[in-house]
């Protein structure tokens, strides 16, 4: 069991220097993500979205999408002239030119720093709010949100719980939960465990259930489709997709790297059990059969880890 003892000791030591949140009713939001072939639900996905921030004081909306082979963007042309406030950028095929699709999502995500900084239309947003656009928020609600702002907790960058177990522990780091990569962590693993062992290790055992009363865990990074940054915080930071890790260059979760700037700059990151955003990317218990067991074990680790939903594009991510 996950013993946060230590984090409730550091928020009990800063709770008398509370936060200084805007408050909610008097904010002034940007909503953005990262798109690629979403036309099928981005409208749906972004009614969900809005009616979940409908209590901040004005809600700006930026998609970043490249690499499309739907007609996402003329969905997304559409959405801008009838969504108040709502902008997208069209980055084209990046895949010609980036092969690695984690350095893709940093530079899409990267796009969205840059806006907050230099746009003049978000020069008053005081957050950030950034969402994964692949149905991964369908339990997101407004209450939930509201709840990041009715305590002391100091946060400058709160992230999103799961109801039936935490999944995202490609993007999670703690001192003791989860120090390091979990993918590196199973390759090294499984020469001396085995496969099932391995991945038992380094993602089942990290996946714990996280109950919404269990409040506030300070992390040194996480994500799981949805976190909320202060401005100045998420200014502090950059995306970084690709990485010298174990002594060697290779595609890594963008937003450690990010959230690393972060803290080094003096910010404080946390999930909040109670911002509750889906009950569970997927059953980790479907696998699709594959011919090979190596297909097979790294198709079985990708849903385990994103969930069929996200596993897609997490695919070459994961194939050696």
């Amino acid at each position: 069991m996950l013993d946060t003892k230590s984090d409730s000791k550091l928020i009990d030591m800063s709770a008398s220097s509370l936060n200084t949140l805007v408050p909610i009713t008097q904010a002034t939001v940007l909503l953005a993500g990262t798109a690629r072939d979403v036309a099928a639900h981005i409208g749906s996905e972004m009614s969900h979205l809005i009616a979940a921030t409908k209590q901040f004081k004005q809600v700006f909306v930026l998609v970043v999408e490249s690499d499309s082979s739907d007609n996402t963007v003329s969905v997304l042309e559409d959405l801008k002239k009838s969504i108040p406030n709502f902008d997208y950028l069209a980055l084209g095929k990046l895949s010609e030119h980036i092969s690695s699709r984690t350095e893709r999502l940093a530079h899409c995500r990267n796009q969205v720093i840059e806006a907050v900084r230099n746009n003049p239309l978000y020069a008053a947003v005081d957050y950030v709010m950034l969402a994964d656009l692949d149905g991964l928020n369908s339990e997101l609600t407004a209450s939930a949100i509201t709840n990041c702002w009715s305590g002391a907790t100091p946060w400058d960058v709160v992230t999103a719980n799961q109801l039936d177990f935490y999944y995202d522990v490609y993007a999670l780091r703690h001192r003791d939960w989860s120090p390091s990569d979990c993918l590196s962590q199973q390759i090294r693993l499984e020469p001396v465990l085995g496969h099932d062992a391995s991945i038992n290790l380094s993602v089942w055992a990290k996946q714990v259930k996280l109950p919404p009363e269990r409040g506030y865990i300070e992390v040194e990074s996480a994500f799981g489709g949805f976190a909320i940054y202060k401005r100045s915080a998420f200014l502090a930071g950059t995306y970084i997709g690709r990485m010298i890790d174990d002594g060697q260059e290779k595609d890594v979760c963008e937003h450690v790297a990010m959230h690393a700037a972060i803290r080094k700059a003096g910010y404080r990151i946390f999930i909040n059990c109670a911002l509750i955003n889906c009950k569970r990317p997927a059953d980790p218990n479907q696998k699709q059969k594959q011919s090979g067991l190596m297909m097979s074990g790294i198709r079985s680790l990708g849903i385990i880890l994103f969930g069929k939903k996200r596993f897609k594009k997490y695919l070459d991510l994961l194939a050696p």
